[in-house]
């Protein structure tokens, strides 16, 4: 499995470069999963207004039924965000589960 950890705020070059290599891999058929820590949190929620540089993220739902988007309960609290709010499922993890998405299941992991 690849696991892409999505670190960035939406507007940061790597946001999109995350983005763009995620939907590559998701429209290769390759075992995929996203976790998004930090700010990188913020890729899941919608601009209210303004453009949406990661609108792409919605396809990977609509148009692959992609939906390994991870998270943990502490990036959600710290950003004062919740589950409802965010642009596509997530699945909140402990640390453990994390631990072992990154350790164990994972073949790559890939940082944006």
């Amino acid at each position: 499995m690849i696991t892409f950890v999505c670190t960035h705020r939406p507007l940061a070059p790597e946001a999109r470069q995350g983005l763009d290599m995620l939907m590559m891999a998701v429209s290769l058929e390759q075992n995929v999963s996203s976790l998004f820590t930090g700010d990188g949190i913020w890729q899941l929620v919608k601009p209210e207004q303004g453009p949406d540089p990661l609108k792409k993220i919605e396809m990977l739902v609509d148009l692959f039924d992609f939906e390994s988007f991870y998270t943990t309960e502490e990036t959600l609290s710290s950003a004062g965000l919740s589950p409802q709010y965010l642009r596509a499922p997530i699945t909140v993890l402990d640390v453990a589960a994390v631990d072992a998405l990154l350790n164990s299941a994972s073949q790559h992991v890939i940082r944006f």
